[in-house]
């Protein structure tokens, strides 16, 4: 099973906080589920900014991210993210 691993210490705290704030102390899987949730959205935005500036390809995304490039490129699309860098800008020099 693949892992991805990211730093969300501020996101895990704001999850802790609503968690509290609504009384659900009993619903520890669903709060875990969210903090997945909130990692696999950080690494995939993160990865992402590389892809757009032409840094890594799609498949190396995809493999960092442990998915396919199938299912990559359908997390991309649900999110309404481009799939394709060809229209990168030339770095500024």
């Amino acid at each position: 099973m693949p892992k991805v691993i990211v730093p969300v210490k501020e996101e895990i705290l704001r999850a802790a906080e609503r968690r509290k704030a609504l009384g659900a102390s009993g619903e520890i899987a669903q709060f875990l589920a969210e903090l997945v949730d909130l990692g696999f959205e950080y690494r995939l935005r993160q990865l992402y900014r590389e892809f757009e500036e032409g840094k890594i390809s799609l498949g190396y995304f995809a493999r960092e991210m442990g998915m396919s490039v199938r299912d990559l490129y359908g997390a991309l699309e649900q999110r309404g993210l481009p799939t394709s860098n060809i229209e990168v800008r030339p770095p500024a020099g």
